[in-house]
């Protein structure tokens, strides 16, 4: 069976809920224009709202659509009618704070509020434990194409020794947290580093290894609506 790629599934829960495009945008809350781009593919990332509001619409899983994992729809989803129980998913604490992909962004606090879920089978095989996981969203585009603006992320808070080309969500020493991927330097030492290529805006910053011990490390970045 061919894996079909996020916008390909949109196009499909759109079509085959009889519903024109202008219909789904309204129901969303979005231009139409938006609902365009969702089907053609030009945009990278969705907002969960946005996402949840497109299931809502089509009648479709909003699992499926994210990661294309278990039933299509959403009635199959949920036990003809009965709503998901939570022997089935996992509610993940939601961070009011955003993460920087970019200098730092500033969080004078930092609660919990709120959740997504997440089906518990798909959490057992990417081997992740619930209670060890907290969403949060990105801020800027300094790690562009891989985190967009706005983007959720799904951080591992119990991943917090430094691995090499793994994203993590750290505090600076300011206290703001920001996402940034450890590069283990062959010179020795580590590289904090933004995926974006434009490396005059986003230089790597070089660390010894005693300075990454000092680094508070909030968790590790096990996914954005796809496996990382």
């Amino acid at each position: 069976m061919c894996v079909m790629e996020r916008h390909e599934r949109i196009a499909r829960a759109i079509q085959l809920s009889g519903k024109k495009k202008g219909e789904i945008a309204t129901e969303c809350g979005v231009k139409p224009s938006a609902v365009t781009q969702w089907v053609d593919g030009s945009v990278k990332s969705m907002k969960p709202e946005n996402l949840f509001a497109l299931a809502k619409a089509t009648g479709f899983s909003a699992h499926w659509l994210a990661t294309e994992d278990g039933p299509e729809r959403q009635e199959e989803d949920d036990a003809a009618g009965n709503p998901p129980s939570s022997d089935d998913y996992a509610l993940i604490p939601q961070y009011t704070a955003k993460g920087s992909s970019g200098n730092g962004y500033l969080n004078d606090h930092v609660e919990i509020k709120g959740g997504l879920a997440f089906k518990r089978d798909w959490l057992c095989r990417m081997g992740l434990k619930p209670d060890n996981l907290r969403v949060a969203y990105n801020h800027g585009d300094s790690n562009w194409p891989t985190l967009t603006d706005g983007e959720v992320v799904l951080l591992d808070v119990a991943a917090v020794e430094p691995a090499n080309g793994k994203m993590f969500a750290l505090l600076d020493p300011d206290g703001e947290m920001i996402f940034k991927r450890l590069i283990r330097d062959i010179k020795g030492g580590w590289l904090i580093r933004s995926d974006n290529d434009n490396k005059t805006l986003y230089p790597d910053m070089p660390i010894s290894d005693e300075g990454i011990r000092g680094v508070d490390i909030v968790g590790r970045i096990v996914w954005r609506g796809g496996a990382m």
